[in-house]
């Protein structure tokens, strides 16, 4: 599907690599019915093929929005935070990321941190950002997209990745007994990097 759009060799890899750490993080949801946070695994499965369309269809900011989405649901999943109808029971704070980067050390939350925040540059209209906030109608029907595609996708594949290797600290046994007679399918959905990450922690 992604080679109708006929994008660069580079972009279809990373957008490619992508998806498959959407199928790995789908597998693990549907073979663990009651798998803690279920919803928030769900939405970073959203946000990462949502994050494939924007990227297919030129749209960037559309893509950050999905970054910091990403990022709160994997921030409530480390925290353990629970939505019990309260109106902030999920929200994450500046001081919930500063918490995460001190006590969490074996997880890369500066980075994650550095994302979240330029995803709200993003958001928010920084004059960092510099959006073409002149553009008219049928120029944003074109392109909303200041990057290339190959330079979005890498940037997509990167934070994947990060993604899956604090989610990994939280779902051990569930990996383990999912791909305990497949590994090579592991493998192949994680890519070889992931893989022999998670091995390194998980021997």
């Amino acid at each position: 599907m992604i080679k109708s759009f006929q994008v660069d060799i580079r972009t279809e890899n990373n957008l490619t690599s992508a998806y498959k750490h959407v199928l790995f993080l789908e597998f693990i949801h549907n073979s663990h019915p009651e798998i803690s946070h279920k919803t928030f695994i769900k939405s970073i499965i959203y946000d990462v093929l949502s994050s494939i369309t924007a990227i297919l269809h030129k749209r960037e900011r559309y893509l950050h929005l999905n970054f910091r989405s990403m990022i709160e649901h994997l921030a409530r999943i480390s925290l353990q935070k629970v939505d019990n109808g309260g109106d902030f029971d999920i929200t994450i704070r500046t001081l919930d990321f500063e918490n995460l980067k001190s006590t969490n050390t074996d997880e890369n939350w500066a980075y994650m941190h550095s994302q979240y925040k330029q995803a709200c540059g993003w958001l928010h209209s920084s004059s960092k950002v510099k959006l073409n906030i002149t553009a008219s109608f049928p120029d944003l029907l074109k392109s909303d997209s200041k990057s290339n595609a190959a330079k979005l996708s890498t940037h997509l594949q990167k934070m994947t990745t990060e993604m899956l290797k604090i989610f990994f600290n939280y779902y051990v046994d569930e990996i383990q007994t999912s791909f305990y007679r497949t590994r090579g399918e592991m493998r192949y959905v994680l890519g070889n990097h992931n893989f022999e990450y998670f091995l390194s922690k998980n021997p």
